[in-house]
């Protein structure tokens, strides 16, 4: 697949997406930025769309953690950054030498079981030791460079530690902060040229802030119910479509 950024159709489709999505995370806490890369997969190739996703990503999460940074739980915070740069190193080398129809199908999949892993721990909690986010951390940098998203498996596991749903949004927020930022100066590292898509990173910025910021003021009013069916359903479409 070649890239498509020079249809302004599917730009500004990509731009739009990017709002929404920005204001889904800060309603839900995780999920949003699964939608927009799996919509960026339709028509970029995945070694374009997860540095550029990662870029956008990146200011959603500062948004919301500065939105959010009276409830940052720094007990989770800290010990989930230590392992996450080491993790990033050896995501790259795995990525380095996957094929894009490969990566594209590994996030499909990933999308879909994490869906199946929220469903079967719905309304149950597991006691996870606070150690448990050192490990966390180097995980989640592996997943973050082979499949750009893992926030909604952060989600559930986060959701056994914290009740309020500020905390949840902001620690969530300042994860994908860290993870997105070593990310970026990984790919930089392997001599990815982000300034080819300045022009697209430029314009999906303001709209993610925008979102979050929308977001936090619907964080109260959003019917949930509703909103998980119509979430579920968007983002399992989008992730068969990788698929095939």
């Amino acid at each position: 697949m070649e890239v498509i950024l020079d249809n302004y159709t599917i730009t500004i489709s990509i731009v739009i997406v990017s709002f929404f999505t920005a204001m889904i995370t800060s309603i839900a806490g995780a999920g949003g930025g699964t939608i927009l890369l799996a919509y960026m997969l339709q028509f970029i190739n995945p070694l374009v769309a997860i540095p550029i996703h990662g870029t956008v990503q990146l200011t959603s999460n500062i948004t919301r953690a500065f939105l959010f940074r009276k409830y940052l739980v720094w007990k989770l915070i800290l010990p989930f950054c230590i392992f996450l740069p080491l993790g990033v190193f050896v995501g790259l080398i795995i990525f380095k030498n996957l094929d894009t129809q490969k990566i594209k199908f590994l996030i499909g999949i990933f999308i879909i079981l994490t869906m199946l892993i929220q469903y079967i721990k719905k309304n149950k909690k597991i006691n996870i030791p606070k150690n448990f986010y050192y490990f966390l951390g180097f995980f989640t940098g592996i997943m973050n460079m082979l499949v750009g998203v893992i926030a909604p498996i952060l989600a559930v596991i986060i959701k056994n530690n914290l009740t309020k749903k500020e905390e949840i949004v902001g620690t969530l927020g300042f994860f994908g902060l860290i993870g997105n930022l070593i990310k970026i100066i990984g790919f930089m590292l392997i001599g990815f040229n982000f300034f080819e898509y300045l022009i697209i990173i430029l314009l999906m910025i303001p709209s993610t802030i925008l979102g979050s910021k929308t977001g936090q003021v619907l964080l109260f009013k959003m019917n949930e119910k509703t909103f998980k069916i119509i979430f579920d359903i968007v983002l399992f479409s989008l992730a068969v479509r990788l698929l095939f």
